[in-house]
């Protein structure tokens, strides 16, 4: 992002040769530089939609350059460049992911989230079980909620159906039906004045704006006619969240064998399984969540 005009300049040029590009590859991190031309620094942004006003400017870029065809691919992406952040264990972070797939959702023609794994921030301050790192797993291979936000991603189904700003719902074309939810709140400006590597881990929900929850009530019509089974899988501060349940044991640093694999038993989804009958082709699936939970439900017909 520095230096548009130049940008510009750039790749109109790279068109009119005899290799233009198949794809153009970029890497994001929620992050404002500071003016051209004066002394560089980098802050954390304080704009929730950060990811997509980036991308949308791209675009823009590049359909000034003659190159809107070109696919457009996110190499490596993510909220914060530090590995100790404790933000990057919670359940914040999975729901931040998840937003941020569904608000690229057509913009973008790859997304690769960096890292996967804490190992590979690993230093000799890093003999904690959590320690802020940035993958999608912890040093002991243990799924954080970003982890699982991948996990839920997966769940789904090839074939689109809609969304909006909270949930996307897919199918398999065979009365099976994929949703993943969630409900990320906003970064207050608390988080913002500490800095990154000062976080207190016993005090996180002092840096959001508020907790409130969220009823997703969501219709889904044109349905055959059937019974149905609906299976809601959650990730909250309560089910799942590998921080919560560090807490839950006091931030014990010296963790055995036997309580790491206790860590993994109980590092699950929240499972809960419904049925109802359609009669008139429509079904109503409420999904109620708490502030920064993620959630993935599978709707299926019985045959």
């Amino acid at each position: 992002d520095y230096d548009d005009d130049s940008r510009e300049r750039f790749l109109t040029k790279w068109t009119q040769t005899a290799c233009p590009p198949d794809f153009l590859s970029i890497m994001y991190y929620a992050y404002d530089r500071g003016k051209e031309q004066q002394d560089r620094y980098a802050k954390r942004s304080t704009d929730n939609e950060c990811m997509k006003h980036w991308v949308e400017k791209e675009r823009e870029l590049i359909r000034r350059s003659s190159m809107e065809n070109v696919k457009l691919y996110i190499t490596e992406w993510n909220l914060t460049a530090s590995a100790r952040n404790y933000i990057n264990d919670t359940c914040f972070k999975g729901a931040y992911i998840i937003k941020n797939v569904l608000d690229m959702y057509g913009n973008a023609d790859v997304m690769a989230y960096f890292p996967g794994s804490d190992r590979t921030s690993e230093y000799y301050d890093s003999n904690l079980p959590l320690y802020g790192g940035t993958g999608l797993m912890s040093r002991d291979g243990i799924l954080k909620p970003a982890g699982f936000a991948f996990e839920f991603l997966r769940r789904l189904y090839p074939y689109y159906i809609g969304k909006g700003e909270n949930f996307l719902i897919t199918t398999d074309g065979h009365d099976s039906y994929g949703i993943v939810c969630h409900n990320q709140k906003v970064l207050s400006y608390s988080y913002y004045f500490t800095k990154e590597d000062e976080l207190e881990k016993e005090h996180l929900w002092k840096y959001f704006e508020n907790r409130d929850g969220l009823e997703l009530n969501l219709e889904m019509s044109e349905l055959e006619n059937g019974a149905y089974q609906i299976k809601t899988y959650r990730i909250n501060e309560h089910n799942g969240s590998v921080l919560n349940i560090w807490a839950q044991m006091q931030y014990e640093k010296e963790l055995s064998r036997d309580d790491i694999k206790y860590f993994r038993r109980t590092c699950e989804p929240k499972l809960t399984i419904q049925k109802t009958v359609v009669d008139s082709g429509i079904l109503n699936v409420c999904v109620p969540m708490e502030a920064n939970e993620i959630a993935f439900v599978q709707v299926r017909r019985f045959i």
